[in-house]
C-alpha cells in the first residue's frame, strides 16, 4: 500500500505538468520565427534600444519576443514592433546589459505574449498624457491649457510642454511658472526673436503678447513592453496681426523607452520635432542668443546648487553656446544632499549641428539654438526636424553619456535570419 501511495506521489505531479501545461519559462509551445544577431559597434551598449528591420512582406505576427541562444537560462525578452508609414517595420528590444564593444549576441525569436512586469503606459488624465514604466511615472505631457498660478499674470497660462519629468527615485527635474521667468515651463520648444509676414514676433516670452505656442490635437499613441510613444500636433500662433494665425504646426513625437534593470541608472525618451509652415508664408528666423529645445531644472535649483556639464567638457563658467553634442544639467534644492539631472543629446542629422546650447548664468535653464549661428528660416514644404535623446537620471550626470550619444548618434543595426516554409 506504501508503495502504491508513493506511485501516486510520482504520478500526479508529472500528469498535473502535461494536463496544465509546462512552465512558461520554457516557452515550449511558442513556435521560433528566426534569429536576431547584433554586434555592439565601437562602443559598448548598456540597456539601450536597438532594433532590426522586418521584411515587408513574410511577418504578419504582431506579438513576439526574445530569447537570448548563449544563456544559461530562458527568460524572455520583451519585444516591440513598431509599424512605420514607409513600410519598413522594425522590431525594437531594449539589449539587456552590457554588451562590450565588437560583442555578438544572438536571440531567437519567438511568437507570442509574454507578461510583462513593467509595460510602458500612456496614461490619460483629460489634462495630460501621463507616461509610466510599470507603476513609476516618467513624464507628464500638458495638452490642456494650464491656467498660471494666482499670483502670475493668467497670459503665462499654457499647453504643449513636458511637465512633471521624474527620475526612477521619484525627484521631480522640471519646474513650470517658476516665479522669476514664468513662460519657462519645463520643456519645450519655442522661438524668440522670429519675423512672419513682416511683422516681429515671439513665442517664447508669452507675456509679450506676440505669439504663443500651444496643442492641437492628438495624432496617435501606443503603448508595448519596450516603449510608449505619443505623437501630437502644436501650433506657434502669431498674435501681432489683426487675427491670430498659426506660423508654423508642429508635430511632436515623445517616445519612452522601458528599462531592464530593477534599479535602473536613468529614465530615456527620444523626442522629436518637425516643425512645417502652416501657410505659404515662412518663418524668419533671425541671428540671436537663445530660442528652440529648452528646458528648465527644478524648482529650487540656485546658482551654487545647479551646475552644467558640455560634451566639450565645459561648465556654466565656460559653456554658454559651446557647440556641444550633449549637456547635463544637475541641480539640488539648498536642503537637499544629492543631485539629480537631465540631459539632451542632440541628433547629428539636426540642423547646424552640433548645435550651440545657451546655458543660463544664473538660472537653471539650458536651450538647443541653432539661432546663434547666424539668420535662417523655415519655409513652406520644408520643414525643419529636429531630434533628442533625453536622459533623467539620480546623482550626477552619467560618466558614460558620451557613450549613449554615439550609440543613439549611429545605433547599432541588428540582422535577421527568419524561418520561412521552404526551410
Amino acid at each position: 500500500m506504501k508503495l502504491f501511495s508513493r506511485y501516486f506521489q510520482i504520478l500526479i505531479p508529472v500528469l498535473l505538468f502535461f494536463l496544465l501545461g509546462m512552465p512558461r519559462t520554457l516557452h515550449a509551445v511558442d513556435p521560433t520565427l528566426g534569429q536576431a544577431t547584433i554586434t555592439a559597434g565601437k562602443q559598448p551598449i548598456e540597456n539601450e534600444p536597438v532594433f532590426a528591420d522586418l521584411p515587408e512582406t513574410g511577418f504578419a505576427h504582431e506579438a513576439v519576443y526574445l530569447i537570448e541562444k548563449s544563456a544559461s537560462e530562458t527568460k524572455a525578452i520583451p519585444a516591440q514592433i513598431e509599424i512605420r508609414k514607409d513600410k519598413t517595420n522594425r522590431l525594437w528590444w531594449i539589449l539587456p546589459g552590457k554588451t562590450a564593444a565588437g560583442v555578438t549576441r544572438v536571440f531567437e525569436i519567438k511568437a507570442g505574449t509574454n507578461k510583462i512586469e513593467n509595460p510602458v503606459s500612456i496614461k490619460d488624465t483629460g489634462k495630460v498624457y501621463q507616461f509610466f514604466i510599470g507603476t513609476h511615472p516618467v513624464l507628464n505631457y500638458n495638452y490642456q491649457h494650464i491656467p498660471a498660478p494666482d499670483s502670475l499674470d493668467p497670459l503665462y497660462g499654457r499647453s504643449a510642454h513636458i511637465h512633471p519629468i521624474w527620475t526612477p527615485r521619484g525627484k521631480i527635474v522640471s519646474d513650470e511658472f517658476p516665479p522669476d521667468h514664468a513662460h519657462q515651463s519645463g520643456q519645450f520648444l519655442a522661438y524668440t526673436k522670429a519675423k512672419f509676414e513682416g511683422r516681429e514676433t515671439n513665442f517664447w516670452e508669452i507675456k509679450s503678447k506676440k505669439g504663443r505656442v500651444r496643442f492641437h490635437k492628438l495624432i496617435s499613441q501606443q503603448e508595448g513592453p519596450v516603449f510608449a510613444e505619443l505623437k501630437v500636433e502644436q501650433e506657434h500662433v502669431d498674435l501681432t496681426g489683426s487675427e491670430e494665425k498659426a506660423a508654423l504646426m508642429e508635430t511632436w513625437t515623445i517616445r519612452v523607452w522601458n528599462q531592464p534593470e530593477p534599479q535602473p541608472e536613468f529614465w530615456l525618451y527620444d523626442i522629436s520635432s518637425e516643425a512645417r509652415c502652416a501657410s505659404d508664408s515662412p518663418l524668419i528666423l533671425p541671428q540671436y542668443h537663445y530660442g528652440g529645445m529648452a528646458i528648465r531644472g527644478g524648482r529650487g535649483w540656485t546658482k551654487e546648487t545647479c551646475r552644467f556639464l558640455t560634451s566639450n567638457g565645459k561648465t556654466r563658467e565656460n559653456g554658454n553656446h559651446d557647440r556641444s553634442r550633449w549637456c547635463d544639467m544637475s541641480g539640488r534644492k539648498e536642503n537637499e544632499d544629492a543631485l539629480s539631472g537631465f540631459t539632451i543629446l542632440s541628433h547629428p542629422a539636426n540642423f547646424r549641428f552640433p548645435e550651440p546650447v545657451r546655458i543660463h548664468p544664473s538660472m537653471p535653464y539650458m536651450v538647443f539654438t541653432p539661432s546663434v549661428l547666424g539668420d535662417w528660416k523655415i519655409e513652406p514644404g520644408t520643414p525643419n526636424i529636429s531630434r533628442y535623446r533625453c536622459l533623467v537620471h539620480d546623482g550626477a550626470a552619467l560618466q558614460r553619456t558620451e557613450q549613449i550619444w554615439r550609440n543613439y548618434a549611429s545605433p547599432p543595426q541588428a540582422t535577421l535570419q527568419l524561418i520561412t516554409e521552404s526551410n
